[in-house]
């Protein structure tokens, strides 16, 4: 007996009704009367729904209670999964918290509940088992009916158990899946708050649940209030990570596509390496990227400017990264009649004569940097050596950023749509621009890639924000005018 029968039932055949299923529909009617209408779910229409809202909400306690009403309903359909950000998430909260299953549940309808397992049997042979988010493979066998992922923002390596745990959900007719959390911009958040058939998404704030919730809760937060961390944690709002970023899009401007190239004066290749494909970012357990970047420094305006001419990052062991940089370092942009040749990705389509090819690489002068110079020295290569010091990225970011904020960096147009930049400058310009500090998006090997080049650029006066007129940089023929001291006598 499902809950929409309880107002059809005759009042005098209670006593014939099974005490589990009257269990039941008592348990379910006092959450329908308490729960406010964004807690219940619709019965049908969705396969995949997720609550985004700030803390208090009751978040825990919409998805405990869906979870436990379906298997419950459905025992037919075995198994379903509890999936949380770590192990004590998973029992402390989603178990055994105030708002967990064991708390919604009527302990008449659990027949047994593994603490060390993490598994809850109900009377009816419907299952109920906790997995954590720190190890996804262990998702890679079980199936089921069901999933509640809880706290899915928080979650360490949220794209791989996410996968797992979709490949498994293939239990029943119509298996389903609710993810609940107080959003934060990963990319997997982003990703499923997009419009999708079949995808529900509820929205809420702390104050929606002020009913249940002490006054004192309430005037701490009043600090946080209009501030971006209260929109986030509080309202519930999925902030664009560039919102706060120190480098905003609109300072790069767009070097035109059917404009030829400008002369450069050099032209620098940056590299942030990691050269095994199994390194791991032990926070994360994302593997790490060697990114590059190209960068071509002209006169323009009175100024020095820097044009973005390639960009890629890859996950590459010792001998590929020593054959793609070989490689890299023969390409030309530009050629004889000044027409651009853009991101070529297997050398230029002209002569090696036409055009200008990098005149110094970069690489970071740290473990791995260290042992590519090296091999790259073996190569007849030699690659500038880059010390960032004592500087953090965010504080490298900050150095660079008046170079950005003054518009001397220049990114190129896309052919196909018109003042926009082509499509592979799309997640070097996503990075920069969405960067705060270290952990604050999932890879920054661009950051690091761009910082050091014009850092490296600033720091040998080849990219400055004074007139040209007035500092000649290293490349220029002319000699140095005479300094004449103002205040001498």
């Amino acid at each position: 007996m499902k809950i929409e029968d309880l107002a059809k039932l005759d009042v005098s055949r209670l006593e014939r009704v099974d005490p589990n299923t009257l269990r039941f529909l008592i348990w379910q009617a006092k959450w329908r009367h308490t729960a406010r209408a964004k807690q219940v779910l619709p019965h049908s229409g969705w396969t995949e729904a997720g609550v985004m809202a700030g803390r208090g909400f009751g978040k825990t306690l919409t998805g405990a209670q869906w979870l436990a009403a379906a298997a419950y309903q459905d025992p037919q359909a075995l198994d379903r999964a509890v999936i949380a950000p770590t192990y004590s998430d998973v029992k402390f909260t989603c178990f055994q918290g105030p708002a967990g299953l064991l708390h919604v549940i009527p302990p008449e309808l659990v027949a047994d509940y593994n603490s060390t397992d993490l598994i809850i049997r109900l009377v009816n042979g419907a299952t109920i088992r906790g997995f954590t988010a720190e190890k996804p493979e262990r998702l890679r066998g079980p199936q089921h009916a069901d999933i509640w992922a809880d706290e899915l923002a928080a979650w360490m390596r949220a794209d791989e158990t996410w996968d797992m745990a979709l490949m498994g959900l293939r239990l029943g007719p119509s298996p389903r899946v609710l993810w609940t959390t107080t959003p934060k911009p990963i990319d997997l958040v982003r990703r499923l708050t997009e419009p999708k058939a079949g995808r529900l998404i509820v929205r809420g704030s702390t104050y929606e649940n002020r009913a249940n919730l002490p006054r004192t809760f309430f005037d701490q937060l009043a600090q946080y209030e209009g501030t971006v961390l209260g929109r986030q944690e509080l309202e519930g709002e999925l902030i664009d990570p560039e919102e706060s970023g120190i480098i905003k899009r609109s300072w790069f401007r767009l070097w035109p596509a059917k404009q030829p190239l400008p002369a450069f004066s050099w032209i620098v290749m940056s590299l942030d390496t990691a050269f095994t494909e199994r390194t791991l970012d032990k926070r994360s357990g994302d593997p790490d990227f060697t990114a590059c970047t190209v960068w071509g420094g002209f006169e323009h305006e009175g100024k020095s400017n820097v044009l973005l001419l390639d960009c890629w990052q890859d996950q590459l062991g010792m001998p590929d990264l020593i054959k793609r940089v070989k490689r890299e370092l023969n390409v030309a942009y530009g050629d004889d009649q000044d027409t651009a040749l853009i991101k070529p990705m297997f050398g230029g389509a002209k002569p090696v004569t036409s055009g200008r090819k990098p005149d110094m690489i970069v690489i970071e002068d740290k473990g791995s940097g260290i042992s590519l110079r090296q091999m790259l020295d073996r190569e007849g290569i030699t690659a500038y050596a880059y010390n960032p010091g004592r500087a953090d990225k965010l504080t490298r970011l900050h150095i660079v950023s008046p170079i950005f904020a003054r518009r001397q960096v220049w990114l190129p147009e896309s052919d196909k749509f018109p003042k926009r930049p082509r499509t592979w400058v799309d997640p070097l310009i996503s990075q920069l621009c969405a960067f705060t500090g270290s952990g604050s998006i999932k890879h920054d090997d661009f950051v690091d890639s761009t910082t050091q080049a014009i850092r490296l650029l600033m720091d040998k006066n080849l990219l400055t924000g004074v007139s040209s007129n007035a500092t000649k940089h290293v490349y220029d023929p002319a000699p140095p005018r005479e300094i004449v001291n103002p205040y001498a006598a």
